[in-house]
């Protein structure tokens, strides 16, 4: 049986008592461990499946199904899953399903002994007898299952006399996700929409200046509409539009076949500093990766390699926090 800390409990009620603000609250956790390594900044950076959690432009990228999976214990009370498959609709669209699943299992209903019993004596024989009994348990239960969708937008550009023409990568995409939470009795569903786009180009073409890398802006709408969810107890909550910028670098040293990305992204919802990460692929096998957040250094690894025809991601990071250490395992199957 799982023994919740009181720091926990209350956490749980007051994330229901202020369902509005914190109700999606379990998705800004991201969804991959190459996202956690990198301090959650990959708005402008991610090309993958995964990109419908931060950015659901980055779909449009996708040019052959994909398969990813995460599992995570978050600070050794709650359980995290994550499961998602993408694939190209046209030669410049894709599709995804994924579904994300966040909970603590096996609460314990711990009857309130001191103020329902006022007999010391049948306090103490009581208690005596809930020692010897197992308690009655809940479970705080919240995910989500979102259908994605992203296209890929592309121009030659010109800036002008002085300009040569250059390439301008603007992908969109939009996530249809569904919520469902649920909380010992209490438990709802809600609907939303997010949108999200980029604008991407190459910095040496722009601005003429040799060799410098890909530059993206990103922009995502999360909860576009405002997310309602609807209570059981007929409450409901609305959770607000939340604005993200996200500004991604990325620089390739020929020579040393290696590849840097820098991310920068910043919420608007809370008042929380901007997040930054780094990541440096190193002849597209191995990637090591860190990033800075309000909690603190995050850090991580990435390992791909291909094996029966097929190209094989997986991926670790670490979260230190105060709450405890999260360690985050994924991976992703390109067939």
């Amino acid at each position: 049986m799982l023994k919740i800390p009181i720091a926990l409990a209350i956490l749980l009620l007051i994330i229901v008592a202020s369902g509005g603000e914190y109700a999606d609250a379990f998705l800004e956790n991201g969804v991959s461990a190459r996202a956690q390594a990198m301090g959650n900044t990959l708005g402008a950076l991610d090309f993958n499946l995964t990109s419908f959690i931060s950015n659901p432009s980055g779909l449009s990228y996708i040019r052959a199904p994909q398969v990813g999976l995460m599992y995570t214990s978050q600070y050794g009370l709650a359980n995290h899953n994550y499961a998602g498959f993408a694939m190209p609709v046209t030669r410049k669209s894709s599709a995804s399903l994924n579904w994300i699943r966040y909970s603590v299992d096996d609460i314990p209903i711990r009857p309130d002994i001191l103020r329902q019993v006022l007999d010391p004596e049948v306090r103490r024989d009581s208690v005596l007898a809930l020692n010897l009994s197992p308690f009655d348990t809940f479970n705080d239960l919240e995910q989500a299952v979102y259908i994605s969708f992203g296209h890929l937008i592309s121009r030659e550009v010109s800036l002008g006399w002085r300009y040569s023409r250059f390439t301008l990568e603007v992908p969109l995409g939009v996530n249809f996700k569904l919520i469902h939470k649920k909380l010992y009795n209490l438990e709802g569903y809600g609907l939303g929409i997010d949108l999200g786009g980029r604008m991407r180009f190459s910095g040496a073409e722009v601005f003429e200046i040799t060799k410098m890398g890909q530059l993206s802006f990103g922009f995502t709408l999360r909860d576009v509409t405002g997310t309602i969810i609807y209570w059981n107890t007929k409450r409901q909550d609305e959770i607000r539009l939340n604005p993200v910028f996200s500004f991604g670098y990325e620089h390739i040293f020929m020579r040393h076949n290696i590849l840097l990305n820098f991310g920068l992204e910043k919420e608007f919802r809370y008042e929380d500093k901007a997040r930054y990460g780094l990541e440096c692929i190193i002849k597209n096998r191995l990637s090591i990766r860190t990033g800075l957040i309000n909690s603190g250094i995050t850090a991580g690894l990435g390992l791909n390699f291909q094996a029966m025809n097929r190209i094989f991601h997986i991926d670790y990071s670490f979260l230190n926090h105060e709450l405890g250490a999260v360690h985050r395992i994924g991976g992703m199957l390109e067939f």
